[in-house]
């Protein structure tokens, strides 16, 4: 059996990262546990695309996270995970080399009529060029958001969810490329704002 796409290698990511101007996206579904994303965000997580189109497990995903990160940000989003809303995080992700990579993700989980969690969403935009040091920070955002980018985010994770029930592939890729372009601008404004503290 030939596991050529299961490969993960530095110069495939940075490729991926070149071509996405460093964005991406992923989303989960909670309830058979099985996450995907675009290539750039599943090679930052050393998972291959081909892997990732397929679905895995959160557990795997987060093996990627920074020993040190890797507590508080998984306790914020799985709270978040609990009682459905939206998160935005700085945290590092560690390649199997060892290289340490700075990640801003933004993202939003969904509950069903019974409140039980059913999908998350989000964007993941890699900043270490502009971040080489610092402290992790995960938050979880309040019920109401009064901030329009964050606003446009919730709105644009949500659409994204709900073209994806739809099924328009077409429609897709246009959430698609509106969640890339969100969250460029997520990352800027978190990469020139105050830092929120982890504690």
């Amino acid at each position: 059996m030939d596991n050529s796409d299961d490969v993960v290698s530095e110069a495939a990511l940075i490729a991926a990262l070149e071509a996405s101007g460093g964005v991406g996206f992923w989303m989960w579904d909670i309830v058979n546990d099985a996450a995907r994303a675009d290539p750039v965000t599943a090679l930052l997580f050393n998972i291959s695309p081909a892997r990732s189109r397929a679905g895995v497990s959160l557990a795997e995903i987060q093996k990627a996270v920074y020993h040190e990160d890797q507590a508080h940000i998984s306790q914020v989003i799985l709270d978040c995970v609990q009682s459905g809303g939206s998160y935005t995080a700085e945290y590092r992700v560690e390649s199997p080399e060892g290289r340490l990579r700075w990640l801003f993700t933004r993202g939003h989980f969904y509950l069903d009529e019974s409140g039980r969690p059913t999908t998350g969403r989000g964007v993941v935009v890699e900043i270490s060029d502009s971040k080489s040091a610092g402290i992790a920070f995960a938050t979880r955002d309040g019920r109401r958001i009064e901030d329009a980018l964050n606003k446009t985010a919730d709105l644009c994770l949500s659409l994204h969810n709900a073209v994806s029930e739809f099924g328009d592939t077409r429609i897709v890729a246009l959430t698609e490329t509106l969640l890339l372009e969100i969250g460029k601008h997520l990352a800027d404004r978190q990469r020139s704002g105050p830092k929120p503290s982890l504690h």
